[in-house]
């Protein structure tokens, strides 16, 4: 059964002089708004999705009739309907293509803007925010890959960064492209143990509900039997019995050996793109089909895209970093790394987000200031502003209710419970550490830290290089000579919006006590041989064996 229309979203798909709204179930043309009834919408989105290729008659009745049996005429009627909204001939077609008693083809050239989805009134909250450039990566790669050139490329991100906005969009610019199925799958994070393949299964049943199953099914059922039997839905009891005997002790290896193979027979008939999105808890059998599949010599049209986040591969001391590393290296797999936005991407989302309005250039600065230009924390931030009524619109226009520079949007909530769970997976050292560090500010040198403290500095500035390897809540910027002569690393919070979490932990006692260390520190600092600071210094150690444990949650 092929697969429900459910693929499009809120992608903008252009055939001149028409746009295809998803959102609101109707075609614009000019700004003038065209609406068809809900079926015959749904045909010609099916038709669009799958442009350029006869879409047969019972194609389509299951793709927009999928649990009813529907007389085939109903399609005709749908199609002179769609006509008549485009202004088409069945004569003389400038859209569709009719082949009597077989199906239709769409045969106008459609295109895909990435940067403004289909929805006016959520462009800007969905809006593809500064990646054009990485996008046009990925075309590239699919050129290539349709050309025989089998391409391996991994997209590095961290949390929030937008690895499956990309992948969204990539995948909305690849499904009108004539020939070319899309399989796409994701790894879990598995408390319980990892199941095998998962991701790469999980794509490949996808691809089965759409109009690729023929393909998939007749493939594995040639090249890849073990693969066959783990898609119940695809074959029969009387196949799975028949071919319980061919899979009884299938190896590793052999189903490694078999997916690469099938994978590679798919790409004879159209391209084949492989999706495996969140690689960094991806078990061990799935990182040996891609290294498989990208050491393999045979041309082959596929295209595979592994996404996962740097600091959980670090964590788990995944093989994952190795292999793509050894990958890269051989040229066998490019690398692409996706960055924060810069501040006129920011500006970008602000202006498309809210259109018409008074508010003052500087709220956009704000903003990326305290989001560090991560996609998702930014998206909160706005949200978060709007929803607390600091922007409000009144008059169809966007205004600013109080001055920018008192605008401090704090923590979102959605936000702090997600920081909250990254804090659990830290120490209860690590968590103090952490609070510590963000009394001293943004940016704070180890130095203080181990004042506040009363630790060694050798040992503080081990811990936070550890946490810095890890990339979890801070990174370095250098080494500091201080004006006393002492030597100290200097550390920064790698998102303003950690620093506000941690520092909302501390309850007032707390703070008070580090702040009264951190400037006493300061003051040993600057005056290194006064009695008096050094007495102070001695003062704070001795106040420092009088505070409680900090409220932090224990580690897990």
């Amino acid at each position: 059964m092929h697969e429900p229309i459910s693929t499009l979203h809120d992608a903008s798909l252009v055939f001149e002089p028409f746009r295809l709204d998803h959102f609101n179930q109707c075609v614009w043309s000019d700004g003038a708004r065209i609406d068809l009834r809900p079926k015959p919408f749904a045909v010609l989105q099916y038709l669009i999705a799958h442009a350029n290729r006869l879409v047969t008659q019972d194609e389509i009745l299951t793709a927009v009739w999928p649990e009813t049996y529907v007389q085939p005429e109903v399609i005709r009627q749908h199609i002179l309907e769609i006509r008549r909204a485009l202004g088409d001939s069945a004569n003389a077609p400038q859209f569709i293509r009719t082949f009597p008693k077989r199906g239709y083809q769409f045969i106008a050239p459609v295109t895909f803007d990435p940067g403004r989805l289909a929805n006016p009134a959520t462009d800007a909250q969905t809006r593809l925010a500064g990646r054009g450039a990485a996008l046009d990566v990925l075309r590239k790669a699919l050129k290539s890959a349709q050309l025989g050139h089998r391409q391996i490329m991994f997209v590095a991100g961290e949390a929030g960064i937008g690895k499956t906005r990309l992948m969204d969009a990539f995948q909305h610019a690849a499904e009108v492209i004539h020939d070319v199925h899309i399989a796409r799958g994701h790894s879990l994070e598995g408390f319980g143990g990892k199941e095998a393949y998962y991701p790469i299964l999980e794509a490949l049943g996808h691809l089965a509900r759409g109009p690729a199953r023929p393909l998939v099914t007749n493939t594995l059922a040639t090249h890849a039997p073990t693969w066959s039997s783990q898609f119940r839905s695809l074959v029969c009891a009387q196949q799975r019995a028949t071919r319980h005997g061919e899979t009884i002790g299938a190896t590793p290896e052999r189903m490694v050996r078999e997916i690469g193979e099938a994978l590679e027979a798919m790409t004879d008939v159209a391209t084949l793109v492989l999706v495996l999105e969140d690689l960094h808890w991806a078990d061990l059998s799935t990182l040996d089909v891609i290294s498989a599949l990208a050491r393999r010599r045979q041309p082959a049209k596929l295209l595979v895209i592994a996404t996962f986040r740097p600091a959980e591969a670090i964590v788990a001391d995944s093989p994952l970093k190795r292999l793509k590393h050894d990958l890269v290296v051989h040229q066998l797999a490019a690398n692409l790394n996706l960055e924060r936005l810069c501040a006129a991407d920011v500006a970008a989302y602000v202006g498309d987000r809210f259109g018409a309005s008074d508010l003052p250039e500087a709220v956009a600065a704000v903003i990326h200031r305290h989001s560090d230009g991560n996609p998702l924390f930014m998206t909160a931030i706005v949200d978060h502003l709007v929803q607390s009524d600091v922007v409000v619109q009144r008059n169809g226009r966007w205004r600013l209710q109080l001055p920018v520079e008192d605008l401090n949007p704090g923590v979102p909530d959605s936000l702090r419970q997600m920081i909250e769970m990254q804090l659990r997976e830290l120490s209860v050292d690590e968590r103090r550490l952490l609070a510590c560090a963000s009394v001293a500010g943004q940016r704070f040198t180890t130095s203080a830290i181990a004042r506040m403290l009363s630790q060694d500095q050798s040992d503080v500035e081990a811990r936070f290089e550890a946490l810095a390897q890890r990339q979890q809540f801070v990174k370095a910027c250098g080494t500091l000579t201080l004006p006393n002569g002492e030597s100290t690393v200097e550390f920064t919070f790698t998102h303003a919006l950690y620093r506000d979490a941690l520092s909302q932990r501390l309850n007032r006692s707390e703070r008070l006590i580090f702040e009264r260390r951190l400037a006493n520190g300061l003051a040993h600092v600057h005056a290194s041989g006064d009695t008096a600071s050094n007495a102070n210094l001695t003062g704070t150690k001795r106040e420092f064996h009088e505070i409680p444990p900090l409220a932090v949650p224990s580690s897990r």
